[in-house]
């Protein structure tokens, strides 16, 4: 007998997504955000990954973007960097999360990247820790400093200060 994710289907986003994805309002003030990842992935650099199930509709995403070397952390090859890891509240702590990390890793792989980084909020130490049973070491703070255009025109920072996190796949 399978389990419940067996009904999760794990998928490209679709440009009919972008809506979806700002679940419910709580995060409106990313759709140009979101809008800039779904030109990513057409033009080959985002891959991100919703995980929906039929008659209920989208629980779940996780955003990989693959990025230049950086002479900080990565000086010598490509990376992966995870974004927008969301999954909805109920379904939590079900194995969907775990579920969505091994697609990064397998969508890693199969372009020969071998190191993936995130970000992981200093006040979140559940996540930091489902973080680390996966596999994922805190290598240094960030101070979590961005800005970004919100779905009215305006320029917001945000300011979370936060672990960068590197797993590297075998």
């Amino acid at each position: 007998m399978g389990s419940w994710l067996d009904s999760v289907n794990i998928r490209l986003m679709r440009e009919s997504d972008l809506p979806i994805i700002e679940w419910d309002g709580e995060y409106t003030r990313y759709r140009k955000v979101y809008r800039e990842v779904y030109r990513g992935l057409l033009a080959g650099r985002a891959i991100p990954w919703i995980a929906e199930v039929n008659h209920i509709g989208i629980i779940g995403q996780i955003f990989l973007t693959e990025k230049n070397p950086h002479p900080d952390y990565c000086p010598d090859q490509s990376y992966m960097f995870i974004s927008s890891f969301r999954v909805k509240p109920l379904y939590r702590n079900q194995g969907l999360g775990t579920l969505l990390l091994k697609i990064c890793d397998i969508t890693s792989s199969d372009r020969n990247i071998r190191s993936i980084f995130l970000n992981c909020a200093k006040t979140n130490r559940r996540c930091k820790k489902f973080y680390e049973r996966d596999g994922f070491s805190a290598i240094r703070e960030d101070p979590g400093k961005w800005t970004y255009i919100d779905h009215q025109g305006n320029i917001r920072e945000e300011n979370e200060p936060a672990w960068l996190m590197k797993k590297t796949i075998v």
